[in-house]
C-alpha cells in the first residue's frame, strides 16, 4: 500500500511536469531524481492529475464510449510505426476511469504491466495538450488546474489514511 504522508505538489513537481509536456529531455531528470519515496508519489500524483485534467477537457461534460474508442484509434494511427506502444484496451480503459466512467468496470493496471501504463498515460496525455492547441497562458492554466487536482488528490488520500 502507497503511503501518501508528507508528500505534497511542489514547484519543481510542476515544472517537470512542463518539461514533459513540452518534450524537454531534462524532464526525465526531475522525474528520475526523485529524492525519496514521498517525492515520487508527488511527482506520480502530478502526471496522474494533468492526464486526468486532461482527459475531462476533451471529453467532458458529455462523450460516448465510442468517441473515447476513435479518439484512440486516431492516436495510435498518428503514431504510426509506434502505434504498439499503446495498448487501446489500456487506453480506453484510463480514459473511461479519469472520466469516472461507472459502467466501466476494468480498473488499473487494466492487465498490463507498468511500462505499458505509463506509455499509454504520457502518449494521451501530451497528445490531448497539443491536441488543445493551448498558448502559453492556456498552459499555463492547464499546469495550475492540474497541480490543484494533485493537491486534491493527495489530500483525499492523506484524508482516508489518517
Amino acid at each position: 500500500m502507497t503511503d501518501y504522508s508528507g508528500a505534497e505538489i511542489r514547484d519543481e513537481h510542476v515544472k517537470a511536469l512542463r518539461l514533459l509536456i513540452e518534450g524537454h529531455r531534462e524532464a526525465a531528470k526531475y522525474l528520475e531524481s526523485a529524492k525519496d519515496d514521498i517525492d515520487a508519489v508527488a511527482y506520480t500524483a502530478v502526471v496522474y492529475s494533468a492526464f486526468t485534467v486532461a482527459v475531462r477537457r476533451r471529453f467532458s461534460p458529455t462523450y460516448t464510449k465510442s468517441q473515447v474508442i476513435n479518439y484512440v484509434a486516431d492516436l495510435r494511427a498518428s503514431l504510426d510505426e509506434n502505434a504498439s506502444q499503446i495498448s487501446p484496451r489500456v487506453a480506453e480503459s484510463m480514459i473511461l476511469a479519469a472520466l469516472g466512467d461507472e459502467k466501466h468496470k476494468e480498473r488499473e493496471p487494466y492487465g498490463a504491466d507498468l511500462s505499458i501504463l505509463v506509455t499509454t498515460e504520457l502518449s494521451v496525455l501530451i497528445d490531448l495538450v497539443y491536441g488543445a492547441g493551448l498558448d502559453e497562458v492556456g498552459l499555463e492554466g492547464f499546469l495550475r488546474e492540474a497541480a490543484e487536482h494533485a493537491r486534491g488528490w493527495l489530500e483525499a488520500r492523506q484524508g482516508a489514511a489518517g
